[in-house]
C-alpha cells in the first residue's frame, strides 16, 4: 500500500499545477475515459444502460483509496446522455460519474422501483471496483459516494438518500416530487417533501430554476410545491439552497436531448450559461463534501457570493 501511495503521489505531480491555476467552474486537471455497461437486476427483472465516465489518471498509478463515486440521474423521460456534460466536468475533477438511463414511460412507474436501479447501480460500481479487468478496478472510494439528478432524477437521489447510508452527500438540479405531470403522490411514488426528508442527514445542495413553476403547455414542469425550494425547506441542516434567476427548468440539460422540453418553460439566460454555473456548483460541492476539499467549499461560498451580486442567483442557507 505505501509504494502505490508513493507512485500515486508522484504521479500527481503533474496535475497539480493545472488545477492551482484552476477552480471547479474550469476543466479539472484529469482527462476522461468512458465505458458503457449494461447492467441487469435479475432479481427485479430490470435492465440500466449506463455511461460511466472517470478520471484517467496519469501513468496509470491507481490513488490509494480511489475516487468518490457520484450517480447522476436523468429527468423524466429523458436518458442518461442528455447529461454527459455534468459527467465530463465531473469526471475532469476527479470524480467516477455513472449516468444511468432508467426504463421508465408515459404510463409512469414506481419512483421506489426506480430508486431500487439507482441503488443496483451504486452496488455495480462497487462490485466492479474490485474486479479486475472490469474497467473500473481500484478505482472508486466506497465510503465516498454521492448522488445528483435532474427533476424527477433529482427526487430520485434524495428518494435514495433516505434509505441508503452510503449516501454522504447529495446536489441536485430542480427536483420535482410529484410522480409524473399532474399526477399525485402514490405508496409506489411517495412524497419526499416534507414526508421523507427528516431521513437525510448529509449535506445537501438544491440548484433550482426560477422559472419552474410557469406554465407552457397544460401544467408547469417543477410546479410550486412540489420543487426544489418544499425539498431545501424540509430538508435537514446543512442545506443550501440556489434559485437561478431568469432560468427555467428545461435548461439544465444538454442541448438535442427531444422535444419534451419544449413543454418547460425557458428564460433569458443563455442555456449553456445555466449548465456551467450549475456544474460548477455541484463541483465544488462534491469537492468540499466528498473529497474533504475544504477549499472547494470556500471557493463555492465566493462564487456563490458573486453570482448574488451580479443579481444571477438568490442563495438560502440552514
Amino acid at each position: 500500500m505505501r509504494s502505490r501511495a508513493i507512485v500515486w503521489a508522484v504521479a500527481m505531480l503533474a496535475a497539480a499545477s493545472a488545477w492551482a491555476a484552476g477552480s471547479p467552474a474550469e476543466q479539472g486537471p484529469y482527462e476522461v475515459g468512458e465505458l458503457r455497461l449494461p447492467l441487469v437486476d435479475a432479481a427485479r427483472g430490470r435492465e440500466i444502460d449506463v455511461l460511466i465516465l472517470y478520471p484517467v489518471v496519469p501513468g496509470g498509478a491507481l490513488p490509494p483509496r480511489g475516487f468518490s463515486l457520484v450517480v447522476f440521474n436523468h429527468g423524466f423521460l429523458l436518458r442518461g446522455d442528455a447529461y454527459r456534460s455534468y459527467g465530463q466536468h465531473l469526471a475532469s475533477h476527479g470524480f467516477v460519474v455513472a449516468l444511468p438511463t432508467l426504463s421508465m414511460s408515459l404510463l409512469g412507474i414506481g419512483h421506489t422501483v426506480l430508486a431500487q436501479d439507482v441503488r443496483h447501480v451504486v452496488d455495480r460500481c462497487l462490485s466492479l471496483d474490485g474486479e479486475r479487468g472490469s474497467g473500473l478496478y481500484g478505482l472508486i472510494d466506497e465510503a465516498s459516494i454521492g448522488v445528483s439528478g435532474h427533476s424527477l432524477g433529482g427526487k430520485l437521489a434524495l428518494l435514495e438518500a433516505t434509505t441508503d447510508p452510503r449516501v454522504r452527500a447529495v446536489a441536485v438540479l430542480d427536483p420535482v416530487d410529484v410522480a409524473s405531470p399532474g399526477t399525485p403522490s402514490t405508496p409506489e411514488s411517495p412524497s419526499v417533501a416534507p414526508e421523507l426528508m427528516s431521513e437525510i442527514v448529509v449535506p445537501l445542495l438544491f440548484v433550482g430554476a426560477e422559472l419552474g413553476d410557469e406554465t407552457v403547455l397544460f401544467t408547469p414542469c417543477a410546479p410550486a410545491g412540489e420543487n426544489y425550494q418544499a425539498f431545501f425547506e424540509a430538508a435537514n441542516p446543512p442545506a443550501i439552497e440556489v434559485t437561478q434567476l431568469g432560468v427555467g427548468h428545461g435548461q439544465y440539460v444538454d442541448p438535442g436531448a427531444g422535444l419534451l422540453l419544449a413543454a418547460c418553460a425557458g428564460g433569458p439566460v443563455p442555456s449553456d450559461e445555466v449548465r456551467a454555473a450549475s456544474a460548477a456548483y455541484l463541483t465544488a460541492f462534491f469537492l468540499g463534501h466528498l473529497a474533504g476539499d475544504v477549499e472547494a467549499l470556500l471557493w463555492l461560498d465566493a462564487r456563490l457570493a458573486a453570482d448574488t451580486e451580479q443579481g444571477a442567483v438568490e442563495v438560502r442557507r440552514k
